[in-house]
């Protein structure tokens, strides 16, 4: 009776679990005042996708996940930001921009590069 107990706790946790990460939804608050989020990937040497269209002046919140084996970095071209993201996980930085900007690898520059452009 113990054993059914547990499994249908770790079940039901699982479910949850599971329902918290569908609902997330497209990552985007739409209140127009609020932080939008954005993802970039890291797979075979790429950033995908390599332009990115912010809101200008409102935080956003951009989650890079690293696919490769390799580490990987997303740093602004101005170096106001750099985030290495180890091979297999992810990272997250907040910008808030009022003009575009490009971003690259900082050990992969002439491979991994992005822009940022601001509407």
């Amino acid at each position: 009776m113990r054993r059914r107990a547990l499994r249908l706790g770790a079940a039901s946790f699982s479910v949850a679990l599971l329902m918290a990460a569908c609902s997330s939804g497209d990552g985007s608050t739409g209140d127009g005042g609020g932080a939008t989020d954005q993802t970039i990937t890291i797979s075979n040497f790429t950033f995908d996708p390599s332009t990115l269209t912010v809101p200008s002046g409102q935080d956003v919140t951009i989650k890079v996940t690293n696919n490769d084996d390799v580490e990987h970095s997303f740093t602004l071209d101005d170096d106001s930001v750099s985030q290495d993201v180890e091979g297999g996980e992810s990272q997250t930085v907040t910008l808030n921009l009022t003009d575009g900007i490009g971003w690259h690898c900082e050990y992969h520059p002439d491979r991994m590069t992005g822009t940022v452009t601001v509407s």
